[in-house]
């Protein structure tokens, strides 16, 4: 027969199992991009449905009802470093849509390059700025042509200072889509 005592002793372990399976399952991965950002100590909203599909180390994609997110993370950066890093992706990201001249010597007066339509739009947030472009069926920046364009595309790099991390963002939706659902991702981007 159970005494008070054994009572006490026998809903104490199960509180105490019940809280430790609780806590096990509440901090699991559960192959959300949502869990992998806010492991990393970041968070963006409507990513809720988004699925991680590859991961490497710090590299990983996620996919919703075909729009995809890509997120390159990069630890103890400083703010030095980090700028730096911006800096020569900027530079070749801003070199994809420069006139440049044929390779062959007969069109040497023929310049190639993009029209304005084509170009990255900059944005300015609080952690760092975005690129509002358009992407071909393999991702590639720098499609200057209607009939290549695959994807709408923004190309993110913020700074989380406490942390000294450094995030990569590519999201790329539907040709067909509004740039503003790219546009409020990269806003939302916050630092916990």
């Amino acid at each position: 027969m159970l005494n008070k005592k054994n009572i006490f002793i026998l809903l104490l372990a199960l509180g105490v199992l019940g809280g430790i399976f609780v806590f096990k399952n509440k901090n699991k991965d559960d192959g959300s991009l949502a869990y992998l950002l806010n492991k990393n100590r970041v968070t963006l909203e409507g990513i809720i449905d988004f699925s991680i599909t590859q991961r490497f180390e710090n590299n990983f994609s996620a996919e919703n009802d075909g729009e995809i997110i890509k997120v390159k993370i990069f630890n103890d950066f400083n703010a030095k470093e980090a700028g730096e890093y911006i800096a020569s992706q900027t530079v070749l990201l801003n070199g994809l849509f420069e006139p440049q001249l044929p390779p062959y010597p007969e069109f040497l007066t023929k310049q190639t390059g993009c029209d304005d339509k084509y170009k990255p739009i900059k944005e300015n947030g609080e952690y760092g700025d975005s690129y509002l472009m358009y992407a071909g069926s393999r991702f590639g920046y720098g499609v200057c042509v209607d009939d290549l364009i695959e994807y709408k595309a923004s190309l993110g790099f913020y700074y989380c200072p406490e942390s000294k991390t450094l995030f990569k963002l590519e999201y790329f939706t539907g040709k067909n889509e509004d740039f503003g659902k790219l546009q409020t991702l990269n806003k939302s981007f916050n630092c916990l």
